[in-house]
């Protein structure tokens, strides 16, 4: 029983430390469009090819 509910445990840690990830990336990916926006003064998805390099 003990190795059961071990192993729903580490589940449930392991699906928990993923959505902490994706939430992490999805910050990091406003914050950059945040500062872009503060830079240029506008979103404007063709000119976001400029930011490759």
């Amino acid at each position: 029983f003990e190795s059961c509910v071990l192993y729903t445990l580490f589940g449930q840690i392991f699906a928990i430390m993923i959505l902490t990830v994706a939430a992490a990336e999805s910050a990091i990916g406003l914050a950059i469009m945040v500062n872009y926006y503060r830079l240029r003064g506008t979103i404007a998805v063709r000119a976001l090819n400029l930011l490759r390099g």
